[in-house]
């Protein structure tokens, strides 16, 4: 297992334990608290914030060539399916919420929402790009075995 794969490993379990507690301790609080004070269990997604401390907590591969050409390769892909689902999270959202406030006849929208779409879309994007890191190594790892 190369850097890139033990960084996107991190960055996985990083944000998806973040989830997982962020949103077991909504549901926790709401029924004591009740909302708005229960959506206090988001401070849980700072965990996330863990998976950047992969370029850190990994060393640089041995060897004098980090990346070759099929390493830039996965990252070009991943970069790609990660910011056209990020637009997409992003998109789906933003008119999600709107067709929400319109058939309810609320004019407004409440500017506390507006952090958590943009949370949601960088949330999506740096998953969705370990995911995909993980999917297109494990993809060629498994075209070279089939080939041995």
């Amino acid at each position: 297992m190369n850097r890139m794969q033990k960084i996107s490993w991190l960055m996985v379990i990083s944000i998806s334990v973040s989830i997982i507690l962020s949103a077991l301790a909504i549901l926790i609080a709401w029924p004591i608290i009740g909302f708005p004070r229960a959506w206090g269990g988001l401070g849980f997604m700072g965990l996330s914030g863990l998976g950047g401390l992969g370029a850190i907590i990994f060393k640089k591969d041995p060897g004098p060539v980090q990346m070759d050409e099929r390493d830039r390769e996965i990252v070009f892909k991943a970069h790609r399916v990660s910011m056209a689902l990020s637009y997409l999270v992003f998109g789906l959202l933003s008119m999600g919420i709107w067709a929400a406030y319109y058939y309810s006849k609320i004019e407004t929208i409440s500017i506390h929402v507006l952090p958590l779409v943009y949370g949601v879309a960088g949330i999506t994007a740096f998953l969705s790009y370990a995911i995909g890191i993980l999917i297109l190594y494990g993809r060629d790892n498994a075209c070279e075995g089939e080939t041995k």
